[in-house]
């Protein structure tokens, strides 16, 4: 979920406007210090601006690991302490379009940490856009199922025994445990829906249909990955 409370230093306020520091919020979510590793705990996490020039990097530390602040970097820091959470299952079949079930991986890339960059005249969370190049869609007209419709590759699904594996190179490389059922259909379609969200923390939601939930309200970017 959205991080409620924060340490925002007076440099980030003056140079980040409140909606941009409201959105990166949003997208936020409270897990390990990017500092030291350990869990951010109780305590409100410090908010870190890492400035790499056309991208802004903003991370959660613990205060007295590194204090909000605003921080020049020429180049985009990779956080090693980044955590990420996926879950997998199964869309049920559509009777109206005699649609079969279909596989949904879902994923946050990146809990602790988000990224911005100039949209107008601000800064914005660049998560659609970024997507988007990479050839997802939100749910809607747009969404193309069971084809892969960008020009570069996809991201790479391979289904070992009941797990689902995703390499989607310097994005990430993640898996999740799948049921019988998803296990099938994703046999039975030769892939999968794969879901990039960094809004909905799929492991904190109660099921499916509140992941759909976030889909219909624009924040998750689908798009169709064959099995390799």
């Amino acid at each position: 979920m959205a991080v409620a409370e924060l340490f925002v230093a007076d440099e980030i306020v003056s140079r980040l406007s409140e909606n941009a520091r409201r959105q990166a919020a949003f997208h936020l979510h409270k897990r390990d210090c990017q500092t030291c590793g350990a869990p951010l705990g109780d305590q409100a996490p410090a908010l870190a601006v890492d400035d790499c020039g056309p991208l802004l990097s903003l991370t959660l530390s613990h205060q007295d690991c590194r204090p909000s602040g605003w921080y020049e970097f020429r180049s985009l820091v990779v956080g090693a302490h980044l955590s990420w959470t996926s879950r997998s299952f199964t869309l049920p079949a559509d009777e109206r379009s005699d649609r079969a079930p279909r596989a949904m991986f879902i994923v946050c890339p990146h809990l602790e940490a988000v990224h911005l960059d100039r949209s107008d005249d601000d800064w914005s969370v660049n998560t659609e856009r970024h997507w988007r190049a990479r050839g997802f869609r939100p749910v809607g007209r747009e969404l193309v199922v069971d084809n892969w419709v960008a020009d570069q590759a996809p991201p790479r699904a391979r289904l070992i025994g009941s797990t689902i594996h995703i390499d989607a190179g310097l994005d990430g490389q993640w898996f999740s445990l799948a049921d019988l059922d998803t296990v099938r259909a994703c046999r039975s379609q030769g892939g999968l829906l794969l879901g990039i969200s960094t809004t909905c923390e799929p492991t904190s939601v109660t099921g499916p249909n509140d992941i759909l939930r976030y889909g219909i309200a624009g924040h998750i970017f689908l798009g169709w990955v064959p099995l390799s």
